[in-house]
């Protein structure tokens, strides 16, 4: 077998070469492969992103306890019991998915409601009213409570602040919190109830002037309230409405509501209400109205003792006070509703006041202060009654009369308790920013 030299011409012959195709020249591949990289890590980051798992919103819980209370006795008596209720929702409470995170300090022994949402001026926009659109969880149209409180009234994504708006569009009462135990440098005043006491006393014969309010701390935040329909709730949650809970103790407190009133028509009116502590209604610059477990004008605290209150035959020293310092008329007339047992074997019931006259359209200064002495729980109702108007009664025959009011809207339908039954239609008074007031 012969093998045939290899040539030099074929060792040196170059190798046949591919035309590479124009996609090729542009650097398509680098581009492909550069494109599908990035395809993979959006891919990953899209799956880290779905899988991100948020923790649900704590909605306010502003669900009334059932029973009353008024005096440091009376609350003392029944605060082991209440205790044993009240545990299991005495936890801490965090408000997840505002701007930031807030936690409630832990509840004393007599709270009932810890399960408050974010409260904090920097925790606002998710709860308290913020800048947004959102009430809470920015699906309602910007009024309501969301994790926190918002501005108390409107249509927002959650419960309603009972104690006022954050903001509204001026037609409305302007409320301020008052501490009666620290100055306004936040020293402690060593207040006791019985000091309490004779504070609110001071207050109501001074004419509720700014002056006897002004030694207090008051908190930096205000609320406009157009009606007060609050059942028993926690006494903790009204620093906490004002923003200030982390600055006061929930007990020897004070709200006033400031402004003025038109009247919706010509007649004769009376005021009727409860409140546990203390309310106290100052109309056309004179006092008429002061009932709840504490009577403010003179300075006392009473409970089941509404026989008391008949003038003569039980406590005359009593009645001589109530007849130089409150506006109450003796005997005290009552309404006691069906609906509400707690506040008609406590304090005889839903006190009627005296008949003040109005003229329709004219303005009328007024102020309302409620509050609470010993801490616990809390509630208020005021209600208004036309002198010689026939109203449908309840059960008792207790007559269903309407909320003292400045809007038309209901009160807050999730606010259950201890209620007078109200009537739905009754006249509205017109917020008034006039300076210029009547005289009855």
């Amino acid at each position: 077998m012969t093998t045939e030299p290899i040539s030099s011409q074929s060792l040196n012959k170059s190798p046949v070469t591919r035309n590479r195709t124009f996609w090729e020249k542009l650097g398509g591949a680098s581009l492909s492969i550069s494109m599908l990289f990035h395809l993979i890590l959006g891919m990953i980051g899209l799956l880290i992103v779905f899988e991100v798992a948020q923790e649900p919103e704590k909605p306010v819980d502003y669900k009334p306890p059932s029973g009353g209370g008024g005096s440091p006795a009376a609350k003392s008596i029944s605060q082991k019991n209440r205790l044993k209720i009240m545990q299991p929702n005495m936890a801490r409470v965090v408000a997840i998915g505002g701007m930031s995170e807030f936690v409630l300090p832990e509840p004393d022994e007599f709270s009932q409601m810890a399960s408050l949402g974010s409260l904090s001026s920097d925790g606002i926009s998710g709860g308290l009213g913020g800048i947004g659109t959102g009430g809470g969880k920015g699906d309602g149209n910007g009024l309501g409570i969301g994790s926190g409180f918002s501005r108390g009234i409107g249509d927002g994504a959650g419960t309603k602040n009972p104690f006022g708006m954050i903001s509204g569009d001026g037609s409305a009462l302007k409320g301020s919190f008052y501490d009666l135990k620290q100055t306004k440098n936040r020293e402690s005043t060593n207040m006791t109830n019985e000091k309490f006491h004779s504070e609110v006393k001071d207050i109501v014969k001074g004419g509720f002037r700014d002056s006897l309010f002004r030694k207090y701390y008051k908190a930096p935040r205000e609320l406009s309230q157009t009606k007060l329909h609050i059942p028993m709730i926690s006494a903790d949650l009204a620093p906490a409405a004002f923003e200030c809970q982390n600055e006061v103790q929930p007990r020897q407190w004070l709200v006033v509501y400031r402004g003025a009133v038109q009247a919706p028509k010509s007649g004769k009116f009376r005021f009727v209400g409860a409140a546990d502590d203390l309310m106290v209604v100052r109309f056309n610059n004179r006092t008429v109205f002061d009932f709840g477990y504490t009577l403010a004008s003179i300075g006392k605290q009473h409970i089941s003792r509404s026989n008391e209150l008949d003038g003569a035959k039980e406590n005359k020293e009593l009645a001589k006070e109530m007849r130089k310092l409150s506006p109450m008329e003796l005997p005290i007339r009552f309404y006691r509703y069906q609906q509400t047992p707690t506040i008609n074997n406590g304090i005889g019931g839903f006190a009627v006041g005296p008949e003040f006259q109005v003229e329709e359209g004219r303005t009328y200064p007024i102020d309302i202060m409620i509050g609470e002495v010993p801490g616990g729980l809390f509630g208020v109702s005021l209600m208004i009654e036309e002198v010689g108007m026939s109203y449908q009664k309840d059960p008792s025959g207790a007559p269903i009369l309407p909320l003292f009011r400045l809007d038309d809207s209901p009160p807050s339908d999730h606010l259950k308790g201890e209620f007078p039954p109200t009537d739905p239609d009754g006249p509205v008074w017109k917020f008034a920013a006039s300076s210029s007031y009547g005289d009855i």
